[in-house]
């Protein structure tokens, strides 16, 4: 499967970057470089353009992966081109472009745009129904509660920045011809509730953040439902449950 050859993907670049990082730090430990590489290679900026190149090894989130990438360069510019100006300057305008072009580019991609379920500055009330078999959920500094209730349920699309969002799940049955939700996580948090017989399976890449699945487990799960999480979360967490 497509999905299965992203995870690879993924695990083996970040392999490849954990490798050649301690290599480099093995060379500047014993002097061998001519400059201080611990300086740059120890930085949240350049943790910016690890994740994005990590980001970039899946084939549905490179855009995603380029913003990442290109904001750690941004941040490294003062320093590197020697233009003195404060970091803090430049942050939260950077950052709130980066996080406005990544929704932009997980909105272009969709089919289904007409059925946007959007929580902005919002509180969690009562759960919305969402009859549709594709959903679109998106919160940002807010969150909100949606019910799927589809007998054909595809999957869809969660973003969840400085917010989140809870899915119930448990109504709805996943499609014989595949169930994938695609998740962005960024300082927040998504519960996603299921029913026990689901098969879940997790392809997240989960930095500074987590993936936890805290249903009790059936003896038996039903394979025939299978649904595919796969994304990212940075400083955020995605969580399975049931009741």
């Amino acid at each position: 499967m497509e999905t299965n050859q992203s995870s690879m993907d993924r695990r083996v670049v970040a392999g490849l970057l954990l490798v050649a990082a301690g290599g480099l730090l093995l060379l500047d430990r014993v002097e061998l470089l001519p400059f201080n590489l611990s300086h740059y290679l120890i930085s949240w900026k350049t943790l910016l353009i690890g994740i994005g190149i990590i980001v970039l090894a899946s084939r549905e989130n490179r855009t995603t992966g380029l913003i990442l990438v290109g904001l750690g360069l941004i941040f490294w510019m003062p320093e590197l081109f020697d233009y003195h100006i404060r970091l803090s300057t430049i942050f939260w305008p950077s950052m709130l472009i980066g996080i406005g072009l990544i929704i932009i580019s997980r909105r272009g991609g969709s089919r289904h745009n007409d059925n946007t379920h959007a929580h902005i500055f919002s509180a969690p009330g009562q759960a919305g129904v969402n009859k549709e078999d594709y959903l679109d959920e998106l919160a940002i500094f807010g969150g909100g509660n949606i019910k799927m209730v589809s007998s054909n349920f595809r999957g869809g699309r969660v973003t969840a920045i400085f917010g989140g969002s809870d899915i119930d799940m448990k109504t709805a049955s996943p499609s014989a011809d595949g169930c994938v939700i695609d998740v962005f996580v960024v300082f927040g948090g998504t519960k996603l509730i299921v029913s026990d017989e689901w098969q879940v399976k997790s392809e997240m890449v989960s930095i500074f953040g987590g993936f936890s699945d805290k249903r009790v487990l059936p003896a038996n799960e039903n394979s025939a439902k299978l649904v595919i999480i796969k994304g990212v979360t940075l400083f955020g967490g995605v969580e399975i449950k049931s009741y």
